[in-house]
């Protein structure tokens, strides 16, 4: 999806994919970076039918990645650490034709890695960029690595699904 696109119409839009086959056979997972405004928008997904099983993921700098009533809370040093990986071992290509591809790559070159006093590492765009692609991106190999739904109360529900 272009950058600045509004979430109404960002919403509109993955609804339709997953509308369309081969998608709507494979009623693939969606997950939102539910942090502050993502908190709201996993709402606009959560109203759709065809989205009731998007799951939020916080992402933070905690001990480890647990399940939470809205996903997840998943490590920033899981998700960095597995895009990694998979860039640094080829698995994981951007073609250039992809719309934003340019984009993405950038991105995903100037994502930094930062210690704090106490030796905490974080992982952030350096100054004056953005990282929503490299973040989006980051969402999906971290879906992709976690194929079980989170949301222990919809477990019956979410194997019917799947």
């Amino acid at each position: 999806l272009p950058l600045a696109k509004p979430y109404p119409q960002q919403v509109d839009h993955i609804e339709a994919l997953l509308l369309r086959d081969p998608l709507v056979l494979w009623k693939p997972r969606v997950l939102v970076d539910w942090a502050g405004v993502g908190r709201p928008v996993l709402d606009m997904f959560l109203e759709r039918p065809v989205l009731r099983f998007t799951e939020g993921v916080v992402i933070t700098a905690g001990r480890e990645t647990t399940a939470i009533p809205a996903g997840w809370s998943a490590l920033k040093v899981e998700l960095v650490g597995k895009l990694q990986a998979l860039l640094h071992s080829q698995q994981l290509k951007i073609p250039r034709a992809m719309p934003e591809a340019a984009v993405l790559s950038r991105e995903l070159h100037d994502f930094r890695v930062r210690y704090t006093e106490a030796g905490h590492a974080t992982f952030n765009a350096r100054e004056d960029a953005h990282d929503d692609l490299a973040r989006a991106l980051a969402l999906a190999v971290f879906g992709l690595s976690r194929p079980e739904f989170a949301i222990a109360a919809d477990l019956k529900v979410a194997r019917e699904w799947r």
